[in-house]
């Protein structure tokens, strides 16, 4: 007799599934044996180990540099190191003070190369044209052309004999230098399109927040990296009509180029690298699942790895944890980082070189790794034992969109100094001064009592002391002398505050940011109470920062600009190619020295304004002064005419001018007309009568 199924106990512990859900757990399943099946061919196997190997030697090389970033981050957020806080606190100091200077230092010049790289209503970069275009083919012959038409019509008007070759030499100049200017002024409407279409998409991609990452990452650890332009699928917020002819929002998926600034303790250069440029280089990406989810069928990806790496890693996550890791995560607050529910997946996103026989295992099409013996320049994604991603370089030169450099650099290396590392030793100093002087001023703060025990009375509590207080003693040998004696602790913080002080100062000498940089008053005497002296001060106090700002601009905004101008040349379609450009870096050239330019732009204006000057350079020279002035302070141009209005209001005053000098034309009474004299001829007449 079968047994009902309701008398079947029931079994919680047993997880029950739908027929849709169990197939979907086969399929996965099946995926993630497949991509292990793939994963374990031994060209995969090679290129996985190649990766691991470059880095774990590139970790084992940067051990001291990890060391060195905790230590700057601390020392900037105010923390004494475990080591030195046990020390601390074994000498009864459980709550150390620690002087908060590094943080003054490092947001000083923070803030100040923010307001140059980042200035308000302008970019540290533009986009000129050549000076001297190279004139194409086509444009050369339409040269000789023209030669030959012009002279061709002059030797039939004036006969062959009038025509000389500096003749047909200059005519030639004179056309060259025509069409010269022409093109000059087509390349800088085509540089300055450029550059809007340049901005907007640095706008959209984040690269100026990245710039502010990166700043801030400058002043605070021995190097900082940006890394752009990446190409990105992202959703974006569009308006559409619809049938009904209204103007509705709508979704849509687009590529963007995008930056970010990478942390610096994410990054590995090889342990011979010279530059972010020089040897392999491994960073450190964290993904969720979205991200990989994405990427299937992008080129360059494997949909089964991926498939693998998600059944494998999709809930619990994939952290391959360093030992500083946890330290890294208290200093930058994150220190519940293990109770993430959506716990991220890590992958290894390797550039270096791969032989071309792995690539081609991989995958890759035979037109783009032609010889199987030679090294390509590649990417590759490597997520625990899977190679989710490898692709050629897509770079022409094999360059890797990263970009580094230091608060001061070190020749030849990667790793530079910051404003924590060259103020250390004067933290130190500050910090045990500082702490001196709390305790000292805590001893200093009330008298101390010697209190002889054997002439005290048995029964006085001897650490309770109040005013009035009455003293039971005894002196059974009559020495007359006091049982309990007062005296008062030296206060020496006088002379602890001028050891803090003259510390202090070192400090602005040694990271070359001074007091009165973010408005500190003390220390400035002299020339510096007025403001032109004060902004004299400035001037010099800040040729440290600028040689920073040449660091930025050489080593970071102009390259990535330039890659970012290559990037469009080589995959926007609709995007005319030109090659006569440069890149213009403004911050170490312009925006540093803009107020003094404004300064001097507004003396020079103030002291030409003479007829002896307006005649030499004309309205046209006072209208171009005039222009820059507007355009300096962010003032609408057109309040400024043109060359070409200027000339018409020229044509007009001259036409006005001749007709007062010729005079009216002869009209008056009806009956009357206007003599030489300028009289009346029949007013004339009727006085004769």
């Amino acid at each position: 007799m079968p047994v009902p199924r309701s008398a079947i106990p029931e079994r919680p512990f047993i997880r029950r599934v739908t027929e849709a859900e169990y197939t979907s757990i086969q399929q996965a399943e099946k995926a993630r044996v497949e991509a292990e099946r793939e994963q374990n061919r031994e060209p995969l196997l090679s290129l996985a180990a190649h990766i691991q190997s470059v880095w774990q030697a590139a970790q084992r090389a940067k051990v001291d540099v990890e060391q060195t970033l905790l230590q700057c981050a601390r020392q900037r957020n105010g923390e004494y190191d475990p080591s030195v806080l046990a020390e601390l606190r074994e000498e009864g100091d459980t709550d150390p003070i620690y002087m908060l200077l590094t943080n003054i230092k490092c947001r000083a010049a923070e803030s100040w190369l923010r307001d140059v790289e980042l200035p308000p209503g302008d970019k540290p970069w533009a986009i000129t044209h050549t000076p001297v275009p190279d004139l194409p083919e086509h444009l050369q012959a339409q040269i000789v052309q023209q030669v030959e038409t012009e002279l061709t019509q002059y030797m039939m008007q004036f006969g062959f004999d009038a025509l000389t070759p500096d003749m047909v030499q200059e005519r030639m100049e004179e056309i060259e230098a025509e069409i010269k200017k022409r093109e000059i002024e087509a390349a800088k409407k085509d540089a300055e399109s450029l550059e809007t279409l340049i901005d907007d998409e640095l706008t959209e991609g984040g690269f100026y927040q990245a710039i502010g990452s990166f700043i801030s990452d400058l002043t605070t650890y021995p190097a900082a990296f940006l890394k752009g332009p990446i190409v990105r699928k992202k959703k974006a917020l569009t308006w559409t009509t619809n049938r009904a002819g209204e103007t509705v929002p709508a979704i849509a998926e687009k590529f963007t180029r995008n930056y970010c600034a990478p942390s610096p303790y994410d990054i590995y250069p090889s342990p011979g690298a010279r530059n972010i440029q020089d040897g392999p280089l491994v960073e450190r990406i964290r993904l969720r699942r979205s991200d990989l989810e994405s990427c299937i069928g992008v080129e360059g990806f494997s949909g089964s790895a991926i498939q693998g790496v998600l059944q494998l890693y999709g809930e619990g996550g994939l952290e391959n944890w360093l030992g500083i890791d946890q330290e890294r995560a208290d200093v930058e607050g994150r220190s519940n980082v293990h109770d993430d529910p959506d716990p991220p997946i890590e992958a290894l996103e390797f550039w270096g070189a791969a032989q071309g026989r792995k690539l081609l295992e991989w995958g890759m099409d035979r037109k783009t790794v032609p010889d199987a013996n030679k090294d390509y320049a590649v990417t590759a994604w490597l997520v625990g034992h899977f190679v989710v991603m490898a692709r050629i370089n897509p770079h022409p030169l094999g360059k890797r969109p990263y970009y580094s450099t230091a608060y001061e650099k070190i020749n030849n290396q990667i790793w530079g100094k910051c404003p924590p590392i060259l103020m250390r030793d004067v933290q130190r100093i500050c910090n045990a001064v500082a702490r001196a002087m709390v305790r000292n001023m805590g001893f200093a703060s009330g008298p101390q009592a010697e209190i002889s025990t054997d002439r005290v009375d048995p029964g006085e509590d001897i650490e309770n002391v109040y005013p009035l207080k009455v003293w039971k003693t005894k002196d059974p040998m009559g020495t007359g002398r006091p049982a309990v004696n007062f005296f008062q602790p030296d206060p020496l913080t006088e002379i602890l505050l001028r050891v803090y002080e003259y510390f202090f100062l070192q400090a602005s000498e040694q990271t070359g940011i001074p007091q009165y940089i973010y408005g500190a008053e003390e220390g400035v005497k002299g020339a510096g109470k007025t403001a032109s002296g004060l902004g004299m001060l400035m001037n010099a106090a800040t040729k440290t920062l600028r040689g920073v700002i040449f660091h930025i601009d050489d080593d970071v905004i102009r390259p990535a600009i330039m890659e970012h101008w290559l990037h469009v040349m080589l995959y926007d379609k609709h995007i005319p190619k030109k090659g006569d450009i440069n890149v213009v870096v403004r911050a170490s050239e312009y925006l540093i020295i803009a107020e003094q330019l404004q300064l001097r732009l507004t003396e020079y204006l103030r002291e030409t304004n003479n007829p002896a000057d307006l005649e030499i350079m004309g309205l046209e020279g006072r209208a171009a002064l005039h222009r820059a002035a507007v355009k300096n302070l962010k003032l609408p141009e057109e309040v400024i005419p043109t060359a070409a209005e200027l000339e018409q209001r020229r044509i007009v005053a001259e036409r006005q001018a001749a007709a007062m000098e010729v005079g009216p034309p002869p009209q008056g009474k009806k009956g009357a007309s206007v003599d030489a004299a300028g009289g009346r001829s029949g007013e004339q007449v009727r006085m004769n009568r």
